[in-house]
């Protein structure tokens, strides 16, 4: 297999008993944080604000290894909208009459037409 992939057997060696390297187990570390602390803030917080809470506590990791691990693990901040009120009842222009006055059930044909005006 070295004379394949073009490795002396002690370089294979010793890539084989050195187990993990320290920014490999620092990798899994930071992963557990900050999932952790995503899942704690109900997935709201983005690279910044863990890379934040992160350097708070304690941890020294940059905003770009935050986001660059966060995309890895594809978590994704929720943003939550703004309300926006789509009905104004404080107007001034004509309101029309109130014909059918919830008389549903019209004595003849064509007495009483419906529509549906939730397309404006």
């Amino acid at each position: 297999m070295c004379k394949v992939f073009k490795v002396s057997r002690s370089s294979f060696y010793r890539w084989y008993t050195a187990g993990p390297s320290k920014r490999a187990l620092e990798h899994s570390l930071f992963t557990d944080l900050i999932k952790k602390e995503f899942y704690l803030s109900q997935r709201r917080y983005g690279s910044t604000r863990i890379a934040e809470q992160l350097k708070r506590k304690g941890h020294r990791i940059s905003r770009c290894r935050v986001a660059k691990i966060m995309r890895a693990n594809n978590w994704v901040s929720k943003h939550k909208r703004k309300f926006k009120a789509t009905t104004d009842s404080n107007h001034s222009y004509p309101v029309c009459r109130n014909l059918l006055n919830r008389n549903f059930n019209p004595s003849r044909l064509n007495e009483a037409w419906v529509s549906d005006i939730t397309y404006i």
